[in-house]
């Protein structure tokens, strides 16, 4: 059966379309992560801050107990949430096998270290994360600059999502 130019025409305009949409939905998403992570972030410490604060006051046990105690679970409820984040969704194991496809040379750990990246979180997170210390993670992320070709100015996070944007 023959299609029609004209017909087909259309349809790879439809596609393109389609695909520019998403494409910018993505982009969009993806800011919207970043502010939601770094809000997440910052309240995090400021919850630490705010538990140094409670240590130093002169209060009765009890009540400073209690309201260290509803410090820390602020603390570790968003610790979960960063964890449940982590967990591998059908479109992660998409980007991560593309580039993975991209740049065969990547082993495991350095994978795992680019899924945490393309999640928002800092180094010490991912250092937590994978069982390494900061300064461990720093050699491993310089080694994936390498890894991956980039430029001294260019940053791997943003190296990714491009890259998520990118067919």
């Amino acid at each position: 059966m023959k299609t029609n130019p004209e017909t087909h025409k259309k349809n790879v305009h439809d596609l393109e379309k389609e695909v520019a949409d998403l494409k910018a939905r993505i982009t969009f998403k993806d800011m919207e992560l970043t502010r939601i992570s770094t809000a997440v972030a910052e309240k995090t410490s400021k919850l630490k801050r705010l538990l140094d604060q409670i240590e130093s006051l002169e209060l009765d046990q009890a009540t400073k107990k209690s309201m260290k105690e509803s410090c820390l679970t602020l603390i570790d409820s968003h610790t979960i949430g960063k964890m449940i984040n982590a967990e591998l969704t059908e479109a992660d194991s998409v980007f991560l096998s593309r580039l993975q496809k991209k740049h065969p040379k990547l082993n495991q750990r350095e994978m795992r270290v680019l899924h945490l990246v393309k999640l928002n979180q800092d180094t010490r997170e991912i250092a937590q994360t994978i069982g390494i210390s900061t300064r461990g993670l720093e050699s491993i992320r310089y080694r994936l600059h390498k890894k991956l070709d980039l430029g001294k100015h260019q940053s791997i996070k943003t190296y990714l999502s491009d890259f998520a944007v990118s067919e």
